[in-house]
């Protein structure tokens, strides 16, 4: 599967309005958690600070998790996927910026009250493909982001959701920098 930037770009406006909208739809139906609610917010700037240390604690445990030898023809199949796709640092944070809200607003602020955090968690990463029958070294590192999927929903559950946006945000800008920088270096120079 080769990514361009368009089909980049169109899926990043789809996850930021579509999975807000489909939030919307499923919240419509529950009597029990009101679609505004879930933006309330009493320490912002706490909240989105303590979701940066996170998401970055998080995406260096990820990158150590993928410099494994057990890990890397994983590693090497998440880079294929960025080879020949030039991306400048303004789409990386706009691609960022889309999936930590609009995934976050889904699947912490509608899915996590209706399902639970770890089903909600698990949902996330199955839906995602990290998790595969096919290949048990990929699945290793897909149970690594189910966990860090639900540290997103303990973000939410302890301060709010911009805490879980934080997270994913800069969890995604750090992995796609790592992606970037692994695809034009080739397999050659980056194997350890």
């Amino acid at each position: 599967m080769k990514l361009t930037k368009k089909a980049m770009f169109s899926l990043s406006v789809f996850t930021l309005f579509g999975f807000s909208g489909i939030a919307y739809l499923i919240l419509a139906f529950s009597d029990e958690i009101e679609y505004f609610n879930m933006f309330q917010h009493d320490q912002l700037l706490t909240s989105v600070a303590v979701g940066l240390g996170f998401g970055a604690f998080a995406a260096a445990a990820g990158i150590l998790l993928l410099k494994l030898p057990l890990l890397r023809e994983t590693n090497t199949f998440y880079t294929s996927l960025f080879k020949g796709l030039d991306l400048h640092w303004t789409d990386i944070f706009f691609y960022s910026l889309c999936a930590g809200v609009g995934e976050e607003i889904l699947f912490r602020g509608a899915l996590q009250p209706l399902m639970g955090l770890w089903v909600a968690a698990i949902l996330f990463v199955l839906l995602h493909g990290y998790i595969s029958s096919k290949d048990w070294k990929k699945s290793i590192y897909g149970v690594f982001l189910i966990l860090v999927s639900a540290g997103f929903g303990y973000l939410t559950l302890y301060f709010d959701l911009y805490a879980a946006m934080a997270a994913h945000f800069i969890f995604d800008v750090i992995m796609f920098f790592k992606l970037k920088k692994d695809a034009h270096l080739g397999p050659s120079e980056n194997d350890f």
